[in-house]
């Protein structure tokens, strides 16, 4: 089992908007860590993976990070919409930014297809960013031009990452890779699909088996408020959700 025998707090930070805010941080965390324990205890790492990558709040930074070395990079997510919107992204596709209505944003919601519109539209267009849930009347082309750009930009940089959609367990074969988890959270203890208010649930019990199980070819890294007793905190972060002050931990299990 790879595992790092130090590890440290990082200061606490204020944040609104999740990953977006402290995916750097989190990115500079897990790199660091990961580079100590391969040197430390002598395996090579081959590759870094997110199974929830989502709006690449923390995959962004990562590359970069690792500039010194030749990984595979993979990346996945239970809305097929993100996953073809970073597709065709990568091939030059940019985001519309011409506003969508309410209305529209309501069709799409529950018109049943996947497209790379979609996946933009939900997130950008959702309230405080979430996906299709209550439409955000205050956006202007302003901002819908600079969420465009940074589609753009973090899928020109990301090139070589491939994208897949589906379960996180697709990923269950992978040998020597950095893999970081941001899943639904245990207070959530579910997620939406891309279709917005379709509940799924989530098997949190499951998922920590999982990690578990990777963790003994991979070093894993998981987002979560609490984790069971194996896994150890390595940074922790104040959020602000729903008006309450809660602390976001990264673990990193034994």
């Amino acid at each position: 089992m790879i595992y790092n025998k130090m590890f440290s707090i990082i200061k606490m930070t204020q944040y609104h908007g999740g990953k977006q805010r402290i995916g750097e941080k989190l990115a500079k965390i897990m790199t660091e860590k990961s580079v100590a324990i391969s040197e430390d205890e002598g395996w090579t790492i081959k590759g870094y993976c997110e199974p929830f990558c989502g709006m690449l709040g923390v995959y962004q930074h990562v590359p970069d990070m690792f500039k010194d070395y030749e990984l595979k990079y993979k990346a996945g997510d239970q809305n097929k919409s993100v996953i073809i919107m970073w597709k065709e992204a990568q091939k030059g596709w940019c985001p519309s930014t011409k506003l969508v209505s309410r209305e529209k944003f309501m069709t799409m919601k529950y018109d049943g297809k996947s497209s790379a519109e979609k996946g933009f539209v939900g997130h950008f267009y959702g309230y405080m960013g979430k996906y299709f849930q209550p439409f955000d009347s205050r956006r202007t082309i302003a901002t819908a031009k600079r969420s465009s750009d940074k589609v753009s930009k973090i899928a020109t940089n990301l090139k070589k990452v491939s994208f897949t959609s589906g379960s996180y367990t697709r990923y269950s074969n992978l040998k020597d890779y950095v893999i970081y988890c941001d899943p639904p959270y245990a207070k959530q203890s579910h997620y939406y699909t891309e279709f917005g208010d379709h509940v799924v649930p989530f098997n949190h019990e499951e998922f920590w088996d999982w990690c578990r199980m990777m963790s003994e070819n991979n070093l894993v890294f998981i987002s979560e408020y609490d984790a069971p007793l194996d896994f150890i905190k390595v940074s922790s972060t104040s959020s602000q959700t729903t008006g309450r002050n809660m602390i976001e931990n990264l673990f990193l299990i034994k």
